[in-house]
């Protein structure tokens, strides 16, 4: 229970303003260490924000730390009837193609059957076998050619079977192989009243392996899509060529404009921690406060040592060799132009300034020692937060004596209004006495 204080009733001191005052002047301790602890939150948001950067440029740095990866290649392909995908593992070059054939699925149709209904197909059975793999289905009277078809389909035969109405007394049963090639062709035995699937007359479509001629040599594979005839490239095959048609041209060069997205990403984001760097540290003529991080060791660490492997040589070669070049406040510029030459010239020179000698790994690792979870970020961050634990103890003591100051005053002037009160109690008992 709270003390009751009466505020100079007897006294007539207003107790309550002035034990007010008097507390507030010894809570204000509290307050300017609270402003301290608030500061290095404020610090440990810049860290954060300088973490999350240097971690992008290392994302960028990464993507272009392998061979492969400094070389993207792009494919042409002279007309329709040849598609083309590359990988970074495709050589250049041109190659000339011909499509003598399409790989194609076999298709076969059942008997014509005058109705679908139960019992239009009698009563039977069928295996069915797929490069080398057999099924069986059985069916009854009463199933009708939709039934005759669920039980093709549940069986996954490596074949689909629907059913063809072609008009009122006119049904078949289709069975497509799932897949193309002559390895997958299906093969009927029938037992029962036959569906006429073992009929040569009845298969629509025969199954086809795919012909194709890439630069001279004869090429045969089951499907259309072939992606292990030459490396790092997948060819799809559209249409065959006519004796007529000139050959397809497929051409895979480099892709430059992809080459110089990444090294403008890694650009940008050089950027971007070169800049939050310089607004930390850079005095403008204005005092910075005690949230930032003006003129702190790690800062200025991490930023001669980006200045530093910016303008290493690696190799025989310098960044501005390959078109990156640096201003008076160590920002990057990339001229794509002389990228685009320098490339042009020798194909592997980003890659022996990037990979070969190193500068994305000089960069990555850098990183990586300042943003892993026991780097150079994080232990300084901890460093904070336990200045901060010893604030918020220094907080608690000072608010707490404020508390006790608040429980003495308010105790001792109750005590001085009680010995007023009875004191005047007194002199006017005295005071009636002499008057009687």
């Amino acid at each position: 229970m709270g003390t009751i204080t009466f505020n100079g009733l007897a006294s007539g001191l207003d107790s309550s303003s002035m034990i007010d005052q008097l507390v507030k002047i010894e809570r204000s301790a509290a307050d300017t260490v609270t402003t301290k602890k608030t500061n290095l939150d404020s610090q440990k948001s810049i860290i954060n924000t300088m973490s999350s950067a240097l971690s992008s440029l290392a994302t960028a740095a990464r993507a272009m730390d392998l061979d492969t990866e400094v070389k993207p290649r792009t494919a042409t392909v002279s007309d329709s009837r040849v598609a083309m995908a590359v990988s970074a593992g495709a050589t250049p070059g041109v190659h000339d193609i011909r499509v003598g054939a399409l790989a194609a699925a076999q298709v076969t149709q059942s008997n014509k059957f005058s109705s679908s209904a139960a019992g239009a197909a009698g009563a039977g059975g069928l295996d069915i076998t797929v490069n080398g793999t057999k099924k069986s289905i059985a069916w009854t009277a009463s199933d009708s050619l939709d039934a005759i078809a669920t039980k093709i389909n549940s069986a996954e035969a490596g074949v689909t079977a629907s059913v063809v109405k072609v008009d009122d007394t006119n049904y078949r049963l289709v069975i497509a192989a799932k897949d193309t090639g002559t390895k997958n062709a299906a093969t009927f035995t029938e037992t029962g009243t036959p569906l006429g699937l073992t009929d040569p007359a009845n298969v629509k479509v025969a199954a086809a392996n795919a012909q194709v001629t890439v630069d001279g040599i004869d090429i045969e594979r089951p499907t259309n899509v072939i992606a292990d005839a030459l490396t790092g490239v997948t060819l799809t095959l559209n249409a065959a060529h006519a004796t007529t048609d000139p050959s397809s041209k497929a051409t895979v060069s480099l892709d430059q404009t992809a080459l110089t997205d990444k090294v403008k990403k890694l650009v940008d984001a050089f950027n971007v921690v070169n800049s939050s760097l310089h607004t930390q540290l850079d005095y403008t003529g204005t005092k910075k406060g005690e949230n930032t991080l003006f003129g702190d060791s790690t800062l200025r660490g991490l930023q001669t040592a980006l200045g530093t492997i910016a303008s290493n040589k690696y190799g025989d070669s310098t960044l501005s060799d390959l078109g990156i070049t640096r201003d008076k406040t160590g920002a990057m510029t990339l001229d794509s132009t002389k990228l685009a030459a320098a490339v042009a010239k020798d194909p592997d020179a980003l890659s022996k300034v990037f990979v070969t000698n190193g500068f994305a790994k000089a960069i990555t690792d850098l990183a990586d020692r300042h943003t892993k979870a026991d780097g150079i970020f994080a232990t300084k961050t901890q460093s904070l937060t336990d200045r901060q634990k010893v604030m918020q103890t220094q907080i608690d003591r000072i608010n707490k004596g404020a508390d006790d100051l608040q429980a003495r005053l308010e105790k001792q002037f109750t005590a001085l209004e009680t010995a007023i009160s009875k004191m005047k109690s007194d002199m006017n008992y005295f005071a009636s006495l002499s008057s009687s």
